[in-house]
């Protein structure tokens, strides 16, 4: 599973390549590093989530002076980025450079909750988008107020295996129900 990060700029990103590559080989392992255009650095990395990519731009953007943004995507399957990257370049489009400097699945839904569209809900629950008993089981969590033995004992299933469902849910969305900011955003998709 590998994961990717979108520089972009508003004004010329070329002459600050060599920075950001040498700064973010120094912190993940990179496997594809990638100038899209004048305004714009695709990266594909391993790393661990620990990584904090919000303070390295925030740094990056005091070093260079320029107003910039990164995005970094959850986990996929190689064979899953350039779709992955294609719908999310549509989603950055609509969103200001100067609005953030660090993006990530949670923040684009919270800037577009009003506006969730069914390919948006789709890439968002990615592999759960057609199971209806994982959906299932994590609306009835979240109705449950996040209450695991009541939840368990409304869809019928061992408090167990209802904490490894919302575990799986986590590990391949990206977002824990248990914290109350993820579960909002995904509630709202599934009552959408």
């Amino acid at each position: 599973m590998k994961r990717y990060l979108i520089i972009e700029s508003k004004l010329n990103i070329l002459e600050h390549v060599d920075l950001i590559e040498s700064l973010f080989s120094a912190v993940v392992f990179l496997h594809r590093f990638e100038v899209k255009n004048d305004h714009s650095i695709f990266m594909v990395f391993e790393s661990e989530k620990t990584t904090d990519f919000e303070g390295l731009i925030l740094n990056l953007k005091t070093d260079i002076f320029t107003d910039i943004r990164l995005y970094v995507s959850p986990q996929l399957h190689e064979h899953d980025i350039a779709e992955h990257f294609d719908f999310v370049q549509s989603l950055l489009k609509q969103i200001s450079i100067a609005k953030y400097a660090y993006l990530d699945e949670k923040i684009i839904l919270k800037d577009q909750l009003l506006q969730v569209t069914k390919e948006h809900k789709q890439h968002i629950l990615s592999k759960y988008y057609q199971d209806q008993v994982m959906l299932d089981t994590v609306k009835a969590y979240l109705e449950s107020n996040q209450n695991m033995s009541l939840a368990a004992k409304k869809i019928y299933i061992h408090r167990n295996t209802l904490i490894q469902r919302i575990d799986k849910f986590y590990q391949v969305t990206d977002f824990d129900v248990r914290n109350f900011n993820d579960a909002f955003l995904i509630y709202h998709i599934l009552i959408k």
